[in-house]
């Protein structure tokens, strides 16, 4: 009897032991992650150089079949998000960032994109929610596929999320990879390769007909 118990408190220990680093991993961040201070002047500069050069490449006057790339690194990309990022959603897109959603910042991978942000899963308790999404170009229609799921450093089954994969699909499901321009041409995404940093889209621009 005094075995079975002792054996019964070691086992409770081991649960609780367990579950504590799981709830400790569940509150870590990656490395990378860390959010911006868009207050902090180097930062609006790099959101602002890198909008600025993201539209003076899309709008550039451009032979018909001109082949052209545009890299977008992490930082350009995570400097822009620290302040750009709810007004372009309220403005451009009719959008309402979620106020759960705090601290959105992208890492590109050679084997995905992560995309992580600060959610309030509990009311004020904050923690890093990260999804690893594939993304690719075939016959000028874009597809996103999310890939994993992480609460913090914590890796969750994606078969979890099953439902709200599905609604994603059949939201991005007829999206075409294209991006139109004020003077009605059209820029096509023709390929997005995925390197340690940076997203590099290739592109044509169609003129209008």
């Amino acid at each position: 009897m005094k075995r079975l118990f002792i054996s019964l408190i070691v086992a409770i220990g081991i649960i609780a032991i367990t579950v504590a680093v799981l709830v400790w991993f569940s509150f870590q961040s990656p490395h990378w992650y860390s959010p911006l201070d868009f207050t902090n002047p180097e930062v609006a500069v790099l959101a602002d150089r890198a909008e600025y050069r993201f539209n003076e490449e899309l709008h550039k006057i451009r032979p018909k079949d001109e082949v052209w790339r545009i890299r977008l690194g992490d930082n350009a990309m995570n400097a822009w998000l620290a302040g750009r990022l709810e007004g372009w959603l309220s403005h451009d897109q009719n959008i309402e960032l979620p106020p759960e959603i705090h601290d959105p910042q992208i890492h590109v991978t050679d084997g995905g994109v992560w995309t992580y942000a600060n959610v309030e899963i509990i009311q004020k308790s904050p923690r890093p929610l990260g999804i690893k999404w594939w993304i690719w170009v075939d016959a000028e229609r874009l597809f996103i596929e999310p890939i994993a799921v992480r609460l913090g450093k914590l890796p969750l089954p994606i078969a979890l999320f099953d439902k709200q994969i599905a609604k994603f699909h059949v939201q991005f499901s007829d999206a075409n990879a294209e991006i139109p321009l004020l003077d009605d041409r059209i820029v096509v995404v023709q390929h997005i390769a995925l390197e340690n940093g940076a997203i590099i889209l290739t592109c044509t621009t169609k003129l209008p007909n």
